[in-house]
């Protein structure tokens, strides 16, 4: 995996089990908080603890980091899509020992680092269903996106002016302090200035197009670049499509989760795809070429070997899901259909094949007809007149 691997982060091995990686978190993370560790690095260090274990946490995004391998599941994360997760906030669990941080500095984890300033935009998600075919070779679409964006009027900055002041409330800080008790003794909380909003700076003259939030609500058109591979689940990250920050802060991302709508005629096996072709008895005994259909709307020709048998697959290399390396490939099981009409030729040579093996033909069989369904159809024809 590499020295930098999730699991060297947390310090466990690659076959630790889920409560030696909650463990193993757990400490490391009490260790690492900002509020807690005031070592330099301890805030990138504890983002990275996190990333981990939102990672190893998962069963399904575990499994694709360890058939990707760190570099590749990092790279992908980061770039177009992820595993079924994202490093934009937070959402590992904390439960066990957020209330001892919430004691010490009130508001959970971070109120007591809050810093005045500009806040960024929050990250939106929002939920997509593609069909079998635009997750196996890649597509592009359209979709419409209710977000925060900034004020035209303003700018965004919430002034008429386009100017801001010191918040005369905290005097720019953008925090509150507030005296607490413990067992520990008495505390200082720090909570974020009600009249800013903890930024530290207050419009100078309130926009009256959106009463100086510097925000409005609208709808956009984000076009998504969806890559061949992605699965149920996964995540695709749009950066800079979410809502709009405070004046001069970044806006969020936008996060697409995928859903793919099952198939008629395939079957996803991983990168693999599963269909079936039926054939006769003579094509299962002597062996034959069959056309087959990829999923991008192609024919190929399966070949057939002599004494196939019923339900066995049979591999097409390179035509299932395409992938950043290669492709997966297309499993075609075979279905050997016994046809129930025969023409008089075809029921000779079957009669005789029955005298070859030994074997006496039923009273039906060896009536000389159009075939058992076609025999019950001319005798409602019958019936009807």
């Amino acid at each position: 995996m590499g020295p930098d691997s999730y699991y060297d982060i947390l310090g466990v091995s690659q076959s630790a089990s889920d409560t030696e990686i909650k463990k193993a978190y757990r400490s490391l993370a009490r260790k690492y908080h900002p509020d807690v560790c005031k070592e330099p690095g301890a805030e990138e260090k504890f983002k990275k603890i996190n990333e981990a274990y939102s990672v190893l946490s998962d069963a399904q995004k575990r499994a694709q980091y360890d058939n990707m391998g760190h570099e590749a599941y990092s790279s992908a994360s980061k770039g177009s899509y992820a595993g079924g997760g994202y490093s934009g906030g937070f959402s590992a669990d904390f439960s066990g020992f957020g209330d001892i941080f919430e004691t010490f500095f009130g508001g959970g984890f971070g109120g007591g680092r809050q810093r005045a300033g500009p806040r960024p935009g929050a990250d939106l998600l929002m939920k997509m269903r593609i069909t079998l075919e635009e997750a196996a070779l890649g597509t592009e679409k359209e979709v419409g996106v209710d977000h925060v964006e900034p004020c035209p009027e303003c700018d965004g900055s919430g002034s008429e002016t386009k100017k801001t002041t010191t918040c005369p409330t905290c005097g720019g800080s953008g925090q509150m302090r507030q005296m607490s008790q413990s067992i520990f003794g008495n505390f200082v909380r720090m909570t974020p200035c009600t009249a800013c909003g903890g930024r530290g700076r207050v419009p100078e003259t309130r926009c009256k197009a959106c009463g100086g939030t510097g925000h409005r609500r609208a709808r956009q058109t984000v076009k998504v670049r969806i890559p061949p591979g992605v699965d149920t689940g996964m995540r695709l990250r749009m950066e800079g499509y979410g809502d709009a920050g405070d004046y001069g802060a970044p806006p969020g991302d936008l996060y697409i989760e995928i859903s793919v709508a099952p198939h008629r005629s395939f079957t996803r096996r991983g990168d693999d795809l599963e269909t079936t072709v039926d054939i006769s008895p003579a094509q299962a005994v002597l062996g034959s070429e069959v056309e087959v259909q990829t999923i991008d709307g192609r024919t190929v020709v399966l070949n057939v070997p002599p004494g196939v048998q019923h339900n066995t697959g049979l591999k097409i290399p390179g035509e299932g899901v395409r992938w950043q390396t290669k492709p997966g490939d297309m499993l075609v099981r075979v279905r050997i259909v016994v046809p129930n009409r025969l023409t008089d030729e075809e029921r000779e040579l079957y009669l005789r094949l029955l005298e070859i093996e030994g074997h006496k033909p039923s009273a039906k069989g060896a009536k000389k007809g159009k075939g058992f369904f076609q025999d019950v159809v001319d005798k409602v024809k019958e019936t009807v007149k």
